[in-house]
């Protein structure tokens, strides 16, 4: 495969192709990171809703009811939680 190429040719080959191997892993590594923080977020920011829905009983606006996943009833202003 490298038979053109003298021992210094192969071990630059070599570096550069770890080199390459080894950005690709840091950067999945960071996007699975990143990834799995906003999942986090997104379930924290859910709950936070669910709560204010629940310490409001229920009247708060369309948005946080939306969050908590809640079935908003525009007539009477309030959320109702499933």
């Amino acid at each position: 495969m490298f038979g053109g190429f003298g021992l210094v040719e192969k071990i630059l080959i070599a570096g550069v192709g770890l080199a390459i191997v080894a950005g690709l892993y840091v950067g999945w590594s960071q996007y699975q990171q990143s990834k799995g923080a906003a999942d986090e977020r997104v379930k924290q920011e859910k709950a936070n809703a669910e709560f204010r829905v629940r310490a409001n009983k229920g009247a708060v606006d369309y948005d946080t009811c939306d969050r908590a996943d809640g079935l908003y009833d525009f007539r009477k202003a309030t959320c109702k939680l499933p």
